[in-house]
């Protein structure tokens, strides 16, 4: 299938504090996450090539599972800051979700039982 973003670096061929990043980035989702969700993190080309002469990178963050699919992007001169930024975004995303799917009875509950049994709340 052809797109209108192509590939700006290839994120398997980044250096090891690169990587590094990203697997410290993905596992921040998982408290959202089932063994069934796949995550990618994808390098594409930014929309406007430059901004003032500086190389961006832009970085999109998708979360799929069960044919839904979320997705954030993160833009900037600077590529771990592009992953933050688009990571950032996902999180509020995600946050904001399980905000409106947990009644605040429900939160209540948890938060009452966690203080009376030491349990974790997820």
């Amino acid at each position: 299938m052809d797109t209108p973003f192509k590939p700006q670096i290839d994120l398997n061929d980044v250096g090891p504090e690169v990587r590094a990043y990203i697997y410290q980035t993905i596992t921040e989702f998982e408290p959202f996450m089932t063994p069934e969700t796949v995550v990618s993190v994808i390098a594409k080309e930014p929309k406007d090539k430059s901004i003032l002469n500086k190389t961006m990178y832009r970085i999109g963050i998708s979360l799929k599972e069960d044919g839904t699919k979320l997705e954030e992007e993160g833009v900037h001169e600077d590529l771990c800051e592009a992953i933050r930024i688009a990571k950032e975004k996902m999180l509020k995303t995600l946050n904001e979700i399980q905000d409106s799917v947990v009644s605040s009875s429900d939160r209540q509950n948890q938060i009452q039982g966690a203080i009376n049994g030491g349990s974790n709340i997820h």
